[in-house]
């Protein structure tokens, strides 16, 4: 049947990682969309979509369980994505997780251009994520005021109590983020290569704005890990529109005017801080 025909050029593109390749299966106008596209895609996004994933999957196969005409010009297939994750990801470097991923695309067939015209694809992407190692962390919408994004804490294992606080943050299009991305995890394993100073960081990204929040010894190691190294070079990069021409951000150092020991349950009172037995931060 053309229908068949029609399907196997579409699956061929992606076994092979081909964006031409599946772009040309569908019609000019055909449109592809899944869970994780934002929406459907045509002609070249469409192929650069195909090209990330399989640049993300070098080994990607579709091993078809099942395809199902339900009309003349439609028809459903149930599949297993296979593939392991050595390549970038648009949200961070490879996590060699391997996929094997069961979903379902639903067909629509143009017989006048022997073309697919449309396919929306489903999968659950928690099972996604949960077989790439990664987390899936679920936030209200945003509201007046309010706004949600997600964290993470680096721990040196230094316990010192810190004598000074860094803060930063910085505002960037949402192409610069994997930049950013990168700049600071180099900035981060630099500091955790040094041998006193560093203490830990919170990070958080909400929306275009990005924030660290960095435990320091004392003054002066915040005040030369701003000025040198990693961190150097990515204020360098800024201030040369590395990050866009849209960005802006703000560097301090905080330093401590009270800090107030340990407090517990039924402790009644606090414990001195050279208790805690870990990182301040």
């Amino acid at each position: 049947m053309a229908l068949q025909t029609a399907l196997d050029r579409y699956f061929a593109g992606w076994n092979s990682g081909d964006g031409a390749a599946v772009v040309a299966a569908l019609t000019a106008d055909g449109t592809y969309e899944d869970p994780t596209t934002g929406g459907p895609l045509n002609g070249d996004a469409l192929g650069a979509s195909v090209a990330g994933v399989a640049a993300g999957f070098p080994d990607l196969s579709f091993e078809i369980l099942g395809v199902q005409p339900t009309s003349e010009t439609s028809a459903v297939a149930q599949w297993v994505m296979h593939g392991t994750n050595t390549g970038p990801m648009p949200g961070g470097p490879a996590t060699g997780g391997t996929l094997a991923l069961p979903g379902v695309d639903l067909f629509e067939y143009d017989p006048a251009t022997d073309r697919l015209s449309k396919v929306t694809g489903y999968f659950d992407t928690a099972t996604m994520l949960r077989q790439l190692g990664l987390q899936a962390h679920i936030t209200p919408n945003d509201m007046p005021g309010i706004s949600f994004g997600y964290g993470l804490r680096i721990d040196s294992g230094r316990a010192a109590v810190p004598g000074a606080f860094t803060v930063t943050w910085i505002e960037i299009d949402p192409e610069y983020h994997d930049h950013l991305r990168d700049s600071t995890m180099a900035i981060v394993f630099e500091q955790l290569g040094e041998e006193a100073g560093y203490l830990g960081s919170f990070l958080a990204n909400i929306g275009r704005r990005s924030y660290t929040f960095t435990a320091w010894t004392d003054v002066d190691a915040a005040k030369a890990a701003l000025r040198g190294g990693k961190h150097g070079e990515a204020m360098r990069d800024a201030r040369h529109d590395g990050f866009g021409a849209n960005a802006r951000g703000v560097t301090s150092i905080w330093s401590i005017d009270t800090m107030n020991g340990i407090f517990h349950p039924g402790s009644g009172k606090s414990l001195d801080l050279s208790e805690l037995g870990g990182q301040w931060l």
